[in-house]
């Protein structure tokens, strides 16, 4: 199992990205569709001046091997346990889940960081806190454990651009990726950064000033292949991990 926490400014976009691509399995101190909930969010996450990011967009996936395990009732518990380990269990949260029934079965967690004492949830040692979950439940669920040994990857050459704009848009591409198990998560967590995307026989990204660039021409390994290894299971359980190593 792997969880990915990011900290987000677009509540709204969030929440009709899970709906749109799958199912409401549950909500925390809300009600209704994406809009309605977004609308009451909203409410409370006004009364917050300072937090610029007031939301939490998490995704918990499964091994692909692991498919058909987990039941609405245990993700539904998952979701809960989730939200007490980061500390946002009394606020508002909508939990979604998409590709139900394959390999890539994992759940969407929208929620809102604005608590009632009007400040927002810690997003500090998130990924910690993500790999201690994700063991606990892997244990409870008889999951299969993620893999602790630090294999060695293959070096790729990269490209070192000189111009500033490349080195912004290489670093939004491959923070992106690091939140995203799809093409698409890709292409939405781009969008709301002002950058297009362009998918045919390869891959080019557009920036906020119009600038278009191949994939490959930014790193080698933003080839649309390169992306694609880049968001298997297997390359994301070996950084999950790595990342704690450091």
């Amino acid at each position: 199992m792997i969880a990915k926490l990011q900290s987000i400014s677009y509540t709204s976009n969030a929440l009709l990205y899970c709906e749109k691509g799958g199912q409401l399995l549950t909500s925390n101190e809300c009600l209704g569709n994406g809009n309605q909930i977004y609308a009451q969010m909203k409410e409370l996450e006004n009364r917050n001046d300072r937090c610029v990011k007031k939301a939490f967009h998490i995704k918990i996936r499964i091994a692909p091997e692991d498919k058909g395990k987990l039941n609405s009732q245990n993700w539904i518990d998952i979701s809960k346990a989730y939200a007490n380990k980061i500390g946002f269990q009394k606020n508002m949260y909508a939990v979604y889940i998409h590709e139900e029934g394959t390999e890539k079965e994992h759940i969407h967690i929208v929620a809102s960081r604005i608590m009632e004492n009007n400040l927002a949830v810690p997003d500090n040692y998130t990924h910690y806190k993500n790999l201690d979950f994700c063991r606990d439940i892997e244990k409870e669920y008889e999951l299969r454990k993620v893999e602790r040994k630090l294999e060695k990857i293959k070096i790729q050459e990269e490209f070192i651009p000189t111009d500033k704009r490349s080195v912004d848009l290489k670093e939004a591409i491959f923070s992106a990726i690091s939140v995203s198990d799809s093409i698409e998560d890709v292409v939405f967590h781009l969008k709301n950064q002002q950058i297009k995307t362009k998918i045919g026989r390869g891959i080019s990204f557009v920036d906020r000033n119009g600038v278009s660039k191949k994939g490959s021409e930014i790193d080698r390994k933003l080839s649309l292949k390169g992306i694609e290894t880049l968001l298997s299971y297997n390359h994301q359980e070996l950084t999950f991990n790595k990342s704690r190593s450091r």
